[in-house]
């Protein structure tokens, strides 16, 4: 396999991290800007700010109007965009590498610039409230917000990113300006960039557009959650909709990066395509759903790994009973050496296709910067996934699928009576 460049980088006297990965050859590229911080940094009465201030950080700057901004992007090819998780904070640009400045230029406008204008945050209350009642209306995307408050209750993991609705009206120009100024600043901030650049060039812009100066004696604040206490329960939110919509979850792992490794293979195997255990035994088998998929997800303190699926009502409690039955299965037998085979070959292929694009990696060595505060290359992942043994991805599954921590949360048009019936233990 082709050696893949290592990835640059540098602190800046303000604090700011940069991080650069060259792609030869390349057409495009991509700048992203991440914040260290998501929405497990908000206290109570700031539940949902960071989704907001991203919002925020789209309209109107100092040196230009929200529609200027996208403009700007928009007539040369390029996206502009940002995401809010829970750990991070992302805006970025995507375009022809010829627009390298244009991309630096802009988001330094975004991040350090913005207006907070009383008449923009008005508007973007009434935006959020829509983008609030998308979720409801779309069962697939509530039950994943309903199964993580049922089962991290009122731990800051159980709270939505997007906030509540009391919390996104009661916004102020006060109360947002003060939230930026209080996270946003060079030394909490990693830019990251990909492309058909030499690292002079990124070095140049970076000192150009994002030389602010960091406040006097502020610096990232560790943030560390407690572990919360996961609820094995059982919820549903009834409604009048044509699927029933399962969310199973079991127990998982903080993040570490080896623990990582095991349980991608795992979730690969398990529920990871088509030819997976649970859409070959469920879909393919016993025609119970469209779809049907397991991820893991992972956090500093904490960890899931989930298992969803839509079926009719009548099929629900099959459904589950043959999740369940194969997740007793694969804590009794393990998997096979050719199914840790396949996926190994799986990631890595995944893997390597994926870093044919700047985008990808991009947010590749970003994340892993904010996650791991080091970089693993293409080399380094590939040499981690072969290494992995039969009885390593056994054990760890075993530690994972205790049937005595089951979580089922579901939205569907069923009776508590017949919920009932579903089982979360075999």
């Amino acid at each position: 396999m082709a050696s893949v460049i290592e990835c640059k980088r540098t602190v800046l006297p303000n604090g700011l991290t940069v991080l650069f990965q060259p792609m030869k050859h390349a057409s495009s590229m991509g700048v992203g800007v991440f914040l260290k911080q998501g929405s497990l940094a908000e206290t109570n009465s700031e539940h949902g700010y960071f989704h907001f201030l991203e919002h925020m950080l789209f309209k109107d700057t100092v040196n230009r109007t929200s529609k200027e901004i996208a403009e700007s992007i928009e007539r040369v090819g390029g996206i502009l965009n940002g995401s809010t998780g829970r750990e991070y904070t992302q805006y970025y640009v995507v375009a022809i590498k010829d627009q390298a400045e244009l991309a630096f230029d802009i988001l330094s406008d975004m991040l350090f610039r913005p207006l907070f204008r009383k008449e923009d945050i008005h508007v973007e209350k009434g935006v959020i409230m829509e983008e609030m009642r998308s979720y409801e209306d779309a069962p697939d995307d509530f039950v994943y917000d309903y199964y993580f408050r049922n089962i991290f209750g009122k731990s800051p993991y159980g709270r939505d990113i997007i906030g509540t609705k009391k919390s996104v009206t009661g916004v102020s120009e006060k109360s947002i300006r003060t939230f930026f100024e209080k996270h946003y600043f060079p030394k909490n901030m990693v830019i990251s960039v990909s492309g058909n650049f030499t690292w002079e060039k990124i070095l140049d812009l970076t000192n150009k557009y994002f030389s602010f100066e960091n406040p006097a004696g502020k610096n990232p604040t560790e943030l560390i959650i407690p572990s919360p206490k996961k609820s094995y329960s059982k919820h549903l939110e009834r409604r009048k909709i044509e699927q029933f919509h399962i969310m199973l979850g079991v127990n998982g792992n903080q993040r570490d990066y080896r623990t990582v490794t095991v349980t991608q293979l795992i979730s690969t195997i398990l529920g990871g395509g088509m030819a997976s255990r649970l859409f070959q035994n469920i879909r393919e088998k016993e025609g119970l759903c469209y779809s049907i998929y397991s991820f893991p997800s992972y956090y500093k303190t904490t960890g899931l790994f989930s298992i969803s699926s839509a079926t009719s009502k009548e099929k629900a409690a099959r459904c589950v009973e043959l999740i369940l039955k194969e997740l007793e299965s694969i804590s009794k037998n393990g998997f096979s050496k050719s199914e840790l085979a396949d996926a190994k070959s799986n990631q890595m292929g995944s893997i390597a296709i994926g870093y044919e694009l700047p985008e990808n990696r991009m947010n590749n060595i970003g994340l892993q910067e904010i996650y791991y505060g080091k970089y693993f290359s293409l080399e380094d992942r590939m040499k981690s996934i072969k290494s992995v043994t039969l009885a390593e991805i056994n054990e760890t599954a075993k530690q994972l699928f205790d049937l005595k921590k089951v979580h089922l949360s579901c939205v569907g048009d069923m009776s508590e009576s017949q919920f009932s019936k579903i089982p979360v233990q075999l």
